[in-house]
């Protein structure tokens, strides 16, 4: 009987033990973990009234950017074209660029251009598809800059570059949309107000954008919202996630749309623009916090609960990962 006893009781032990394993090899598999809270090493729960060059999530957003594709052209009387390895092609008129101050450049100009691929990149590089909170179906994103013998250089009066934007099936709806960088917290997309000079036209597979505008640029299409119901979109985070540490997007699945999610120090949320309902979305939030870094994500369908609910709450726990793996995850989307 004793020995029958202990072998009861080694058979319970085999059995935790391989339960255990499995339940810990289960866990690694899922999205949801609740961070350690010693891991935060007494987490800063502080919301800020401004964001600063020192701030965290400054730090963060500066880590999540990519080098541009460089190359260069000499300014001369003749027409210049870059073609670069990933299928745009820059067309410059002759004696196309002057100093910030007007003088009259000559020589090489390098050329430093972004190509914002996919829904991730925006995310990255804190590019939301919204003009004045107006929801934007993009085609593409551009940044272009000039230099010119250490000079900042522009592009000078009447003159106009051409752009070449291969895309598979380019939609006729596309308008011109420069970018605004006044606010750094907020990226925003301004309207056309010289249609003369910046323009969109969809041939074959790509978009030739005509324009007299330098760095962010883009062409989009409004999203019609007109007898759709619309909702805000509010992340559930625990409170050491802040708009000091912390960036918040929301991710369309079904079209090329990505908003932004801005911290309101008042109600310690992040939330969204009015968005439409009934669209599977997924709510992303990024955060830095000392040498860490989280990545949380939720998806789900926008929804109002009554005619009269304007705010959908979707909880989120981000969990510590690695730089390269937060990059890799935004790469998916």
């Amino acid at each position: 009987m004793i020995k029958q006893k202990t072998m009861n009781f080694k058979t319970f032990i085999i059995v935790f033990v391989l339960g255990g394993t499995f339940l810990s090899a289960c866990q690694k598999n899922t999205d949801l973990f609740v961070p350690d809270p010693g891991q935060l090493n007494g987490p800063d729960t502080n919301w800020v009234s401004s964001i600063t060059a020192s701030t965290p999530v400054t730090h963060l957003k500066n880590n999540l950017l990519f080098e541009p594709y460089r190359d260069s052209i000499i300014v001369s009387s003749n027409i210049s074209t870059v073609i670069t390895s990933f299928g745009v092609q820059l067309i410059f008129p002759p004696n196309c660029t002057i100093s910030s101050t007007g003088q009259t450049l000559t020589g090489k100009t390098i050329i430093e251009i972004v190509q914002v691929k996919t829904k991730g990149d925006m995310v990255r590089l804190n590019l939301p598809t919204t003009s004045y909170d107006r929801l934007l179906v993009s085609g593409a994103q551009l940044f272009i800059s000039l230099k010119n013998n250490g000079q900042v250089a522009v592009l000078a009066p009447n003159k106009k570059i051409t752009i070449l934007y291969t895309d598979p099936v380019p939609n006729s709806l596309m308008k011109f949309f420069p970018g605004d960088e006044s606010n750094a917290v907020k990226f925003n997309w301004l309207n056309n107000t010289d249609i003369t000079n910046n323009y969109v036209n969809a041939i074959l597979q790509s978009y030739e954008i005509t324009t007299n505008h330098l760095r962010w640029i883009s062409c989009a299409y409004l999203y019609d919202t007109t007898g759709i119901a619309r909702v805000n979109v509010t992340a559930s985070l625990a409170p050491y996630f802040t708009n000091a540490n912390t960036t918040v997007f929301t991710v369309f699945k079904d079209f090329k749309s990505v908003v932004g999610m801005y911290g309101d120090v008042n109600s310690r949320r992040f939330s969204s623009s009015k968005l439409p309902v009934g669209k599977a979305i997924t709510v992303v939030v990024i955060s830095k916090q000392g040498n860490d870094y989280y990545l949380g994500y939720q998806s789900t369908i926008t929804s109002t609960n009554a005619p009269t609910s304007a705010n959908q709450v979707v909880s989120i726990v981000p969990i510590k990962r690695s730089l390269s793996d937060i990059i890799y995850y935004l790469k998916t989307l």
